[in-house]
């Protein structure tokens, strides 16, 4: 699973696990601007149950050119991301992230 956190990016960043421990985060960045927009999971109200595994799928638009991408999520019963898929851009890192918010100042 850290294998797919340091490949791919995204999944829950430990600072933002410890204020809120019941929110999976992630970092986009879409096709159309490169925007990169924070996305945040609700594991209490969000995610659905299907087959075994929990699932989520998200449209995300961001603030800057309004850009879409979808996401989609699939967890196991412990919350650990067993796959995704995004359509529309890219998983990027929260230090990515965090860098574009540096710019924006």
């Amino acid at each position: 699973m850290n294998l797919l956190k340091r490949l791919f990016g995204g999944a829950t960043d430990s600072a933002d696990a410890a204020r809120d421990p019941d929110a999976l985060i992630y970092y986009v960045k879409g096709h159309k601007c490169g925007a990169i927009t924070r996305v945040r999971i609700d594991r209490r109200n969000e995610l659905s149950w299907d087959d075994d595994n929990f699932f989520v799928r998200k449209v995300i638009v961001d603030s800057k050119c309004y850009g879409r991408v979808e996401i989609e999520l699939r967890f196991d019963s412990q919350y650990r991301e067993i796959y995704r898929e995004i359509r529309g851009g890219v998983f990027v890192t929260r230090q990515a992230w965090a860098a574009q918010q540096a710019e924006k100042r």
